[in-house]
């Protein structure tokens, strides 16, 4: 396992952009600090979602940076990516960790205080927390944690905790602060006038606030 991995992850929202300029965005990010980056794109077909993660890959690779597949355990086999983050509603637990074996990264959302106590006895390696605000990039939100839901779902959970939703530059420090071990986004980085100093913004930001727990 790539060690804190999970610090900065930064969730894809290719949609329609073309791949080369969207894969030129990726890489200022990868070049600025981010420590992950999950494939999550729920619109494109399966053909051409293999040939972006692939595309992606490749490009990660060359610095070393994990790719981690949303949902798709078959995705994930095929492109080599470091793990699969699957939803309470996805490929049971046990079963993902038997057909991708003990190396691969297994991350879990979860919802509910109960979700995480169910995930302490699973085979996942951590846990995505959200949203820990309101969001318009899901637009099926079960739950808004805020900083005292995430604060008490750290009290509880053994894994690392990736927070996620609604976090930016603005809030980034209370995230850690109340208990996340990291943060994914996708409009801190998708809506960024300036990308590169987004990013180095949040990743120092993630450093400072965790000298400070």
């Amino acid at each position: 396992m790539k060690e804190d991995f999970w610090q900065l992850t930064l969730v894809t929202n290719k949609g329609n952009t073309s791949t080369a300029p969207y894969l030129e965005f990726i890489e200022i990010c990868v070049k600025a600090g981010i420590t992950c980056v999950q494939l999550r794109e729920k619109s494109l077909p399966h053909e051409e979602l293999f040939h972006f993660g692939d595309a992606l890959k490749h490009l990660l690779d060359s610095y070393n940076v994990p790719l981690i597949v949303n949902d798709d355990i078959d995705l994930c086999i095929k492109l080599g990516a470091l793990g699969v983050h699957l939803g309470q509603s996805d490929t049971a637990i046990t079963k993902a960790r038997s057909a991708l074996g003990a190396n691969t990264i297994i991350g879990l959302s979860v919802n509910t205080i109960e979700q995480i106590r169910n995930s302490l006895t699973q085979p996942v390696d951590y846990i995505g927390v959200g949203a820990i605000f309101p969001t318009n990039n899901k637009p099926d939100i079960e739950r808004v944690w805020g900083l005292s839901g995430l604060n008490q779902a750290s009290l509880i959970s053994s894994c690392p905790i990736v927070a996620i939703g609604g976090i930016d530059e603005s809030n980034a420090f209370s995230v850690i602060n109340s208990g996340a071990d990291g943060i994914a986004a996708i409009g801190a980085f998708h809506d960024s006038k300036d990308p590169l100093l987004t990013t180095k913004n949040l990743i120092k930001t993630i450093k400072e606030a965790n000298n400070d727990r």
